[in-house]
C-alpha cells in the first residue's frame, strides 16, 4: 500500500522563472523581523516552503559532537524529497562550507513516504519534517557557527526548485535548548539499524537477485496489522529501483505475515551488475521503520 497524491510531479522549466520571481517578491516584502525562539535561526522563506536550523545542545556521549536539525515546513498538499527521490523530484543538496569550527555534519533521514502519480513514484515528506543532525566540532572548547546553504525542490502539481540559507550559533556547552525535545522525538522516529534476517518484526528475512539480474526478490516479516508496508531500495550512484510489488503472502502461526516482493531494476550504470553490490533497504510497517545495509554476493543472495 502507498500514499497517492494523484498529481504529476515533473519539473516544468517554463515556470521556473515565474516561481523564482515570485519567491524574490515574497522575500523582498517580508514582514519586519520578530524575535526568534532561543536555539533557532530565522525561517528562510521561499515559495510555499520555509526552513530553519535548530540547536539541540551538546551530545552527552561525545564532547566533540553537537545535536542540531534542519526543519522544513511546507504549505498544505506540498511535499519535498528524500535523499533518494524516486522516479521524479530532486534530492536536497546541503552545503556547510561557510561554517566555523565545524569538522563535518551528518544528516539523518526519518522514514519517508511514497507518492504515486502520473510521472511514476516519488519519495519524500509532506508539510513538515525535521532532519536530525550530528555536528562534529573541530575544537569542542571553542564556539561554533553552523551555516547551511541548501538546494531542494517542493511539489504539488509541478516541482519548483528552491534555495534556502540559515545559520545558527551553537548554544554554550551544557546548556539545553527549547528544541532538544523535538530532536529527541525526531531521532526516536529514525529507522532502526538492523541486519538481514534480524529477529522480531518488522524484519527483512532475505533478499536475492533474480537469475536474469533484472530484479531483487525480497522477503519481509511484518506484524499482522493494516499499517502501510513499504520497502525503499538504494544502491550506488546510477542504480534506480522500483517500488516493491507484492507477489506472495503467507500467514504465520505466531500471527505475523511473510510478504514476498519483487523490486525491479529501473536503471543501472553502464556494465553495472548486481553481484557483490552494496544495497540499503529502508522498510516501513505502520509506525515502525528499519534500515538494513547488505551486499549481494555472486550467487545473488544478500549477506
Amino acid at each position: 500500500m502507498t500514499v497517492s497524491t494523484r498529481q504529476p510531479c515533473g519539473i516544468e522549466p517554463s515556470r521556473r522563472a515565474v516561481a523564482a520571481g515570485l519567491c524574490f517578491a515574497l522575500v523582498a516584502a517580508a514582514i519586519p523581523a520578530v524575535a526568534q525562539p532561543p536555539g533557532a535561526s530565522p525561517w528562510s522563506q521561499t515559495l510555499h516552503a520555509a526552513l530553519r536550523l535548530v540547536d539541540g545542545g551538546p551530545d552527552i556521549s561525545d564532547p566533540a559532537l553537537w545535536r542540531a536539525g534542519i526543519e522544513f515546513k511546507l504549505d498544505p498538499n506540498f511535499k519535498t524529497y528524500w535523499r533518494s527521490p524516486g522516479d521524479s523530484g530532486l534530492p536536497p543538496v546541503f552545503s556547510w562550507g561557510l561554517s566555523e569550527n565545524v569538522a563535518d555534519v551528518t544528516v539523518s533521514w526519518p522514514a519517508p513516504y511514497r507518492f504515486d502519480d502520473q510521472a511514476g513514484s516519488s519519495i519524500g515528506y509532506v508539510e513538515h519534517v525535521l532532519l536530525p543532525l550530528r555536528v562534529r566540532l573541530t575544537d569542542p572548547r571553542k564556539p561554533a557557527l553552523l551555516v547551511l546553504k541548501v538546494d531542494y525542490a517542493i511539489c504539488e502539481k509541478i516541482c519548483i526548485p528552491a534555495k534556502g540559507e540559515a545559520q545558527i550559533k551553537l548554544s554554550p556547552k551544557g546548556q539545553s535548548t527549547a528544541h532538544a525535545r523535538a530532536l529527541d522525538e525526531a531521532e526516536a522516529r529514525l529507522p532502526k539499524p538492523t541486519g538481514l534476517g534480524g529477529a522480531g518484526t518488522p524484519a527483512i528475512v532475505s533478499a536475492s537477485a533474480t537469475p536474469d539480474g533484472r530484479a531483487l526478490t525480497v522477503t519481509a516479516k511484518v506484524p499482522d496489522t493494516r499499517g502501510i508496508v513499504d520497502i525503499f531500495t538504494e544502491g550506488p550512484d546510477g542504480w534506480v529501483f522500483s517500488a516493491p510489488l507484492a507477489v506472495a503472502t503467507l500467514q504465520q502461526p505466531d500471527g505475523t505475515r511473510m510478504l514476498t516482493y519483487r523490486v525491479t531494476v529501473d536503471g543501472r550504470p553502464k556494465d553495472g551488475r548486481l553481484a557483490d553490490m552494496p544495497v540499503r533497504f529502508t522498510m516501513t510497517a505502520g509506525d515502525e521503520a528499519i534500515e538494513i545495509d547488505a551486499r549481494l554476493d555472486l550467487a545473488g543472495a544478500a549477506h
